[in-house]
């Protein structure tokens, strides 16, 4: 029995040295800084990474209370080694080219969202009425086109917490606005002053039928630049309810020849469209705005995975169709850049270090991050310190000052909080980036994880910063300023149960406290001196304790302890 007892110390041992190498914990003159360790994981954030395809089928016009969306299948998109997000949802509409959409097919894709929600997803939408070139028309008239969209208005605003995105569809086969086979909107490019303003007619009609939370898409540069004007966003005209800052783009040729099929202005089927006026315009609404779409043909050496990063990297890709195009996907497997791509779409927020220093009421906090996904957070969120009681497990909400759909690169966050109403008592620190949108803003499952090890809390969708805050009363408080004069050792021999403390100097009349890893004093002993001080565990449970030393309410040390 005393064998196992000791090996199940070692156990603990050890695992308490794990936990001290991935959090580097240091005290200097009252701050307290920890240091995160990056992680490699894929991670199942929202708004970001691989979008799956899914289209409605002809039940869909039919059946009321339908869907053929699975809501077992959208949870094991996010739950599978992939952990993708973002369903493309393509809503056809070819069965309503002169008639309004029946509200069976509108009841359906409320069910939709419903699933869609219920499984923790966002979705791409698109509405088109074409889904096969032909030389028939490919859509209804304008006139019946806006009927249609003021008819969605409703179901897009009551469910505008799970729609990433509204591409502009409606206009050519597949929604892409080239094949249309129209007097009234033009066809194949070749499109004159009256058609332009047709054309604008229907995505000034979606800017105002879609929240103005959601940004548009349209397929080509040129649309934007032709209806809205060239004049590229900037940290100041970006993140505004107008049409610039509101429209991005899908690129479904994305890495294909003809500058992406028509993506980018060329002069040669072979010429890379990197460094043309309309690349460099792409790569820069895209820090604003959201930039998704597909592959869908091989190009080499533009597909190769090396170049598919760099571009991926330069032109701010949130997400990637992974269902198509096939083989670029294979090879990108086979090159060994899948996994990179999987991380990087998107933003990827990592913790580089937090310090905290508490005087009085005033909680000084920084935090260091960076973000090395290749994109930006596209929708508007909050980011919080969290300060959770260890007793009663309340918790009290600090909004920061930053927006996070600016971090980029690295940042510091440095903010200064009053916490002179908490409640006395230990708290851990959490930060917490929820969805805006209040159906969804407390689940874990729309909240931001950062990319560090042993820091995720996937039950509350807390980031854990391994930082405490000891409020305590006035005539109670327990300052943070270290005796600079006074150095301390700590020997702690976990098999015997026991540790010394060992000072440079001779203390008189202090008190030692022992407290766990939640912050609850565990034991206490007053007026002891000496330079030499024995800590015996007794019935404490083995494992990893901090001990405090303080003269006349002043701190003098907080070392870790291994029992």
């Amino acid at each position: 029995m005393k064998t196992l007892f000791k090996i199940e110390q070692i156990k603990i041992l050890r695992v308490c040295l794990i936990i001290l190498f991935v959090l580097k914990i240091s005290m200097v003159a009252g701050q307290t800084t920890v240091n995160y360790t990056e992680s490699n994981e894929i991670i199942a954030n929202p708004e970001r990474g691989l979008q799956k395809y899914s289209i409605t089928n002809s039940n869909y016009n039919s059946q009321s209370n339908y869907s053929n969306l699975s809501q077992t299948a959208l949870e094991g998109m996010r739950a599978g080694s992939e952990k993708a997000t973002v369903l493309f949802r393509y809503f056809l509409l070819d069965s309503y080219f002169n008639t309004d959409i029946s509200t069976t097919y509108l009841n359906n894709i409320q069910n939709d969202f419903n699933v869609i929600r219920a499984s923790g997803l966002k979705c791409i939408v698109r509405f088109s009425y074409s889904n096969g070139q032909s030389t028939a028309m490919q859509q209804p008239l304008k006139s019946q086109i806006l009927k249609h969209i003021a008819q969605l208005e409703p179901v897009l605003s009551n469910n505008k917490d799970v729609i990433l995105s509204h591409q502009a569809g409606f206009i050519g086969t597949w929604g892409e606005w080239y094949y249309t086979n129209s007097d009234e909107f033009g066809d194949k490019g070749i499109i004159n002053q009256t058609q332009w303003n047709n054309r604008k007619e229907i995505v000034d009609a979606m800017l105002k039928a879609t929240p103005p939370e959601i940004p548009l898409q349209v397929r080509y540069p040129a649309i934007k630049k032709t209806m809205y004007g060239s004049s590229p966003l900037t940290s100041k005209t970006a993140y505004q309810n107008s049409p610039n800052a509101r429209i991005g783009f899908f690129n479904d040729a994305f890495l294909n020849n003809y500058g992406d099929m028509g993506t980018f202005s060329v002069s040669s089927p072979n010429q890379s469209p990197v460094g043309t006026s309309d690349y460099t315009y792409l790569s820069n609404e895209s820090l604003y705005t959201p930039l998704t779409g597909e592959t869908n043909g091989l190009n080499p050496p533009r597909t190769d995975g090396s170049n598919a990063v760099l571009e991926m990297n330069a032109s701010n890709w949130t997400c990637l169709n992974r269902d198509y195009f096939g083989q670029v996907w294979l090879n990108w497997i086979n090159s060994g850049h899948y996994d990179e791509i999987l991380k990087k779409l998107g933003y990827r927020f990592v913790l580089t270090s937090s310090a905290f220093e508490l005087k009085e009421n005033k909680l000084n906090f920084e935090v260091n991050i960076k973000n090395i996904g290749f994109a930006r957070l596209i929708l508007k969120r909050q980011a919080y310190l969290i300060l959770k009681n260890t007793q009663s497990n309340k918790t009290f909400t600090f909004l920061l000052q930053t927006d996070p759909r600016t971090w980029e690169n690295s940042l510091i966050i440095s903010q200064v909080f009053d916490i002179g109403s908490l409640p006395d008592g230990t708290y851990n620190s959490f930060l917490f980036l929820p969805d805006n949108n209040e159906p969804v803003s407390n689940r874990p499952e729309y909240a931001i994880q950062f990319a560090n090890l042993n820091t995720w809390n996937k039950t509350n969708g807390y980031n854990e910063l391994f930082q405490q805050v000891i409020k305590k009363s006035p005539n109670d408080t327990i300052t943070t300023g270290f005796r600079p004069d006074i150095r301390f050792e700590i020997f702690s021999d976990p098999i015997l149960a026991q540790a010394v403390l060992n000072s440079t100097i001779f203390l008189k009349n202090v008190t030692l406290s022992v407290m766990n890893m939640n912050g609850q004093i565990v034991h206490k002993t007053h007026n002891i001196s000496g330079k030499s001080f024995i800590i015996n565990r007794n019935n404490l449970p083995a494992g990893l304790y901090y001990i405090c030393l303080t003269d006349n309410k002043t701190r003098l040390t907080a070392k870790k302890l291994i029992f």
